[in-house]
């Protein structure tokens, strides 16, 4: 995909506002409290089972609708649970489109758990508003996994995609079908943020009998903020940060007009940490 397709699809002002959706996501899980922008109204919190061989039920994120625009936010990881299903990575078969390949057992068991009821609240609202689905982390991983089934199973047959940090979903058969039906879809990562780099592309025999092979989906926009430290380069909050330098206007006057709503991004600063001595062991 060359870099004229990108501009052509990345929209500075979509970016920054999906990823303060993705925080606020991950706040409805935490706290139990959502903040959306003026114009939006929550429409349904998607919930999922988490988790490999006793799973339980977790907010998973939501979906709002505004005069011209329905967002689905799914949030990153935030549990024991959530934990578990990311190290599930054996491979299945994609269930909702035929001969699209394999993808990651444990998103993808989280996203058939919420699939049914959530397509059921989706094609309640208007066919002609823009879908726009985004995710951060594991979020991203089921942004992408319900992107491909919605454009090929509801009348939605072009959504607007837009992930962070999202590690691999799929094998090359599954990315290649995803790549050739969701054509509007960004891959936001950061260059220095570790989990884009899991699952590896391959595992190979003997690790099963056939190998694991995964692949990103396309367009990929890097970004590129080092923070010495795996969890602030990879945090949502930094993700915004550096978003909103593409587009200060829009980002300043989002949050001025919606307090509560974008994330602190006080934490986005190296982390100068050093080795403690403990003279009392």
């Amino acid at each position: 995909m060359n870099s004229s397709d990108i501009k052509h699809i990345f929209h500075s002002e979509d970016a920054i506002l999906l990823a303060a959706m993705c925080h606020q996501s991950n706040l409805l899980f935490e706290e139990r409290e959502l903040i959306l922008p003026k114009g939006f109204k929550l429409r349904y919190i998607i919930c999922a089972l988490a988790g490999v061989e006793e799973p339980e039920a977790e907010v998973f994120g939501f979906m709002a609708e505004s005069q011209d625009n329905i967002i689905m936010a799914f949030r990153g990881t935030d549990s024991f649970k959530d934990n578990e299903s990311d190290q599930d990575l054996y491979q299945v078969p994609y269930p909702f489109v035929r001969n699209a390949g394999k993808t990651h057992r444990g998103f993808t068991c989280i996203y058939q758990s919420a699939r049914d009821q959530l397509i059921r609240e989706l094609i309640k609202l208007p066919k002609t508003k823009r879908l726009l689905i985004t995710g951060y982390s594991l979020g991203a991983a089921l942004a992408v996994l319900a992107a491909l089934d919605i454009a090929v199973n509801t009348g939605f047959q072009h959504p607007i995609v837009y992930t962070y940090g999202s590690p691999r979903v799929g094998d090359p058969d599954f990315a290649c079908r995803f790549n050739q039906t969701v054509k509007n879809s960004i891959r936001i990562f950061n260059v220095h943020d570790v989990i884009p780099t899991i699952p590896a592309q391959a595992y190979p025999p003997p690790f099963t009998e056939e190998g694991l092979y995964y692949r990103h989906v396309n367009m990929k926009v890097p970004l590129s903020f080092q923070l010495n430290s795996i969890a602030r380069d990879h945090y949502i909050s930094c993700y915004f940060k550096n978003l909103s330098k593409k587009n200060p206007g829009f980002a300043r006057t989002l949050c001025e007009e919606n307090p509560g709503f974008c994330p602190d991004t006080g934490i986005c600063v190296p982390f100068e940490g050093i080795c403690c001595e403990n003279n009392s062991i």
